[in-house]
């Protein structure tokens, strides 16, 4: 009995591993698309399609800046979520206000 416990308590544990490897790839490669985007020019040295009389070149960069919020969000999200490292801001480790930060 006590080894059908201790593999399947294995078994739970491999698979929080998979979900925290799989859930930090997700989110490091939400943190990466952007920049990635952004400094792959050729993918937008252009200047159609128009939109509202902008070249792509510009709105493309424009629309980026807010893609780019929305995936910091979704991985600071989920890594929050699969890493229990990741805290709050403005704490320490602890869970206590930085020095000098009124709580």
């Amino acid at each position: 009995m006590r080894n059908i416990q201790a593999s399947s308590t294995t078994v739970r544990e491999a698979g929080m591993a998979r979900f925290r490897k799989a859930g930090r790839v997700a989110a490091y490669t939400g943190l990466a698309l952007p920049l990635v985007a952004i400094l792959w020019v050729p993918l937008y040295a252009r200047t159609t399609p128009r939109l509202a009389g902008l070249p792509f070149f510009y709105w493309f960069q424009f629309v980026w800046i807010f893609l780019s919020v929305v995936l910091m969000a979704v991985s600071h999200l989920l890594l929050k979520r699969v890493d229990p490292e990741v805290r709050a801001s403005g704490t320490h480790p602890g869970g206590h206000p930085h020095p000098g930060e009124h709580a």
